[in-house]
């Protein structure tokens, strides 16, 4: 059976272009709220978690000392390389590792950010031990990932629907299965929020050039099952002649290392 790790390097070295291009990572209110909660002071060493082509990262380099971006997949890495010299980024360095493995001494971080990325990782409890060892004693954790709605239906259904359209998602949590791990693994939350990224087309997102024809209708059909309401509010669905534009809960969370 293929791993989670083998998975996820998979999928994203084969679009480390399309991530590139994307305006959900590029921008959008999770990266202004991370930003928010980071409160950087301009000396802090800083790492960003699974940094895909590297926007949270260029966003914070001006606002700290130093970023080190890590992310699962070379891909990934070394686009975001290449953009960061294309954009004359000087205080980033890059490293390939997995977030349940990070390489790096006890207590030897300031801020730690993560951002839409720890639904594809393979042990979420792990990741979070993992930043809380590399954080000294009132260093700051700032996270933001797409969220399930507090339903059982509806996590099963958002799940059902990502793993469709991607193999390498593992899973969605609500808000407060975030909020009791995060607490398990030794921080104090300061502060939450719940947020949403840009609108996406959902014929950008399925990637129909990359998936069968058969796969895009059945994730189709799933959106089009959802009670209005819930589409509506969960995902703020709008239809658009063939295509339509639709949204994932987002779920933002500023933590400190206390002890």
């Amino acid at each position: 059976m293929k791993s989670v790790h083998n998975a996820v390097q998979e999928q994203f070295s084969q679009h480390a272009d399309y991530y590139a291009q994307s305006r959900a990572h590029a921008r959008g209110d999770t990266l202004n709220v991370i930003l928010d909660f980071a409160e950087p002071k301009g000396t802090e060493r800083a790492l960003d978690v699974a940094t895909g082509t590297g926007f949270t990262a260029f966003a914070l380099a001006p606002k700290v000392g130093h970023v080190v971006a890590t992310d699962l997949t070379a891909a990934m890495v070394s686009k975001a390389a290449e953009l960061a010299a294309e954009q004359a980024i000087e205080n980033v360095t890059f490293s390939v590792a997995a977030a349940e493995s990070l390489p790096f001494a006890t207590a030897a971080l300031d801020l730690v950010t993560c951002r839409l990325a720890p639904h594809h990782f393979q042990d979420v409890p792990k990741f979070l031990r993992e930043v809380h060892r590399v954080l000294r004693t009132d260093g700051l954790f700032c996270l933001a990932d797409s969220v399930s709605p507090e339903s059982e239906k509806l996590i099963a259904w958002q799940n059902r629907v990502e793993k469709l359209r991607d193999n390498s998602h593992v899973y969605g949590y609500p808000p407060s299965e975030w909020d009791a791990m995060i607490t398990d693994a030794g921080f104090l939350i300061e502060q939450t929020s719940h947020v949403r990224n840009a609108q996406m087309s959902f014929l950008w997102w399925v990637r129909p050039e990359q998936n069968p024809p058969e796969l895009v209708q059945e994730i189709r059909d799933a959106f089009a099952q959802l009670p209005p309401e819930d589409a509506k509010q969960h995902y703020t669905v709008r239809l658009s002649g063939d295509d339509f534009y639709f949204s994932w809960p987002m779920y933002a969370v500023k933590a400190r290392r206390v002890c």
